[in-house]
């Protein structure tokens, strides 16, 4: 059913309703801005020249796929939202992929490819909505032109381009409510998408309960990430017709991902993907849960872009609900600069709670720090932990994947022995005797798996096919580095056993 046109803008002191999804989930909608497009809606846009409204080509979830105009079905490849970025600024969500209209390449020349890309927030994927006489006109961020039906075509399939703003009839659309046909997300509220079904919600940072009912009609399998691709459940397998509820705590912050990296989008994000994602509900719930924190470097961190991935990113699949991974590991850190950088330990220290446990992993970035100097940073982190009451725990590095002709790790760039002689998994190992604190002998744990698989095998692990990395791991070595730690952490007593999933 189709639905008239009606008034688009809403007016400031306007408040969204609070979506629930499912029957039990808490979410808190922001005040509205003095002008916008309703963010709660779905909109089919058309062109004020052809006629003709707006459609993913071909109804694709690639990313990539072009932006074209075509006749009104009212399907969900042609039905997008506004995703508020502040300042006046909008992204136009797809959907049916979840995906955002974006300025191909970043280009800034009229012509330029309008696309459907993986919400990054960034200034090519914001707009400003500009009304006039009831039709809107989209002004890109980051180039400053507007969308435009190509040439002024009025044949189906025309691409939308960006040109400069002209006032012409082909810049000019109107946006059409549509009604709530169809089942984007699997018919969830704050859900669009099939594969993946993304689902958003606007709750403040801290940390989460949720409860997920995976399954439906067809057999399915899912695997749920959140917010800077964390994987919090592994593939989950559900026949036809079953259902099964799995649990889970999160951590929302900002930025949702490195702490120096980019905001990322407000709120809570998950994503239910996998080979046939199936999702039948969603709770999300406030909660006041023991958190892990890690302190440490690009191989621990929450990567944004593949192929990489940190072991801290694939760690919190590995937890039951009652305990949030807080990864504040960042790209680049040494024992020192985590110490000084404003956004990361004075950041991260005052969050820490009595009893909450605290991966402390340096040595990859401290190149040419002395052995007193980095043993005293180690031991300044360590203080800084326990004057909180947390538990903290030091984690030596993984090693990089430098094979010796004899195919063992024994040499000093794959066992971080530093440009300076230092040995630095010897030196935290002696400062945990020192100290008294758990050790996790990552070192030791990655330098036997990378030699029992070999030169060859052990490639998967790291980036050495896709980009020639050797320090840095793909999905897969993030995922088996992971297990390495939790194992660790369970046989030590490092958390409650009850915690592991």
């Amino acid at each position: 059913m189709r639905c008239s046109p009606i008034r688009w803008l809403r007016r400031s002191g306007a408040l969204l309703a609070a979506a629930a999804v499912a029957v039990t989930l808490l979410v808190f909608s922001p005040a509205a801005a003095s002008a916008a497009p309703d963010t709660g809606a779905w909109y089919v846009i058309q062109s004020r020249s052809s006629g003709l409204v707006f459609e993913i080509q071909g109804g694709s979830t690639a990313t990539g796929a072009g932006l074209v105009q075509n006749h009104r079905t009212d399907a969900q490849h042609q039905q997008f939202r506004f995703v508020d970025s502040g300042g006046g600024y909008y992204r136009i969500q797809a959907r049916h992929s979840g995906q955002v209209l974006d300025v191909w390449g970043k280009s800034l020349a009229d012509g330029a490819t309008i696309a459907q890309y993986n919400d990054q927030n960034s200034t090519n994927q914001q707009w400003q909505v500009q009304e006039s006489g009831g039709y809107a006109t989209f002004i890109s961020r980051s180039s400053g032109k507007a969308l435009d039906v190509w040439e002024r075509s009025t044949a189906p399939g025309a691409r939308i381009s960006q040109y400069t703003p002209n006032g012409g009839t082909n810049q000019q659309f109107q946006l059409i409510p549509v009604d709530g046909d169809g089942e984007p997300g699997g018919g969830l509220e704050g859900c669009t998408g099939t594969s993946p079904i993304t689902c958003r919600y606007n709750v403040a940072p801290g940390t989460y309960d949720v409860t997920v009912v995976l399954g439906g009609a067809q057999a399915g399998s899912t695997v749920i990430t959140a917010e800077a691709r964390r994987t919090m459940l592994g593939a989950t397998a559900t026949a036809a017709g079953q259902q099964v509820t799995r649990h889970f705590t999160v951590n929302v912050r900002n930025p949702e991902g490195q702490p120096t990296g980019s905001t990322g989008s407000q709120g809570l994000d998950l994503y239910f993907g996998g080979s046939a994602p199936r999702v039948s509900s969603v709770t999300v719930t406030p909660a006041r849960q023991p958190q892990l924190f890690i302190a440490g470097d690009s191989t621990a961190c929450d990567q944004s872009v593949r192929p990489y991935a940190g072991w801290g990113q694939h760690l919190p699949q590995y937890f039951h609900q009652g305990l949030s991974v807080a990864n504040y590991a960042d790209s680049g850190e040494s024992s020192g600069s985590f110490l000084s950088n404003s956004r990361l330990f004075p950041t991260m220290r005052p969050l820490i709670r009595p009893g909450d446990v605290v991966l402390i992993q340096f040595g990859h970035n401290d190149k040419q720090t002395n052995a007193s100097t980095f043993r005293s940073n180690l031991t300044r982190l360590i203080d800084g932990v326990e004057a909180q009451g947390g538990v903290p725990v030091l984690v030596t590095s993984i090693v990089r994947r430098s094979f010796n002709s004899d195919g063992t790790l024994n040499n000093g760039t794959a066992l971080h022995v530093n440009g300076l002689g230092v040995d630095l998994p010897r030196e935290m190992r002696n400062v945990a005797q020192q100290q008294g604190v758990k050790l996790i002998d990552m070192t030791a744990l990655t330098k036997q798996m990378v030699e029992q698989l070999g030169p060859e095998r052990s490639k998967a692990l790291y980036l050495t096919n896709e980009v020639g990395d050797n320090t840095h791991t793909s999905d897969y070595g993030a995922d088996q580095f992971a297990q390495l730690v939790r194992n660790e952490m369970r046989s030590q007593g490092i958390v409650p056993a009850a915690l592991f999933r």
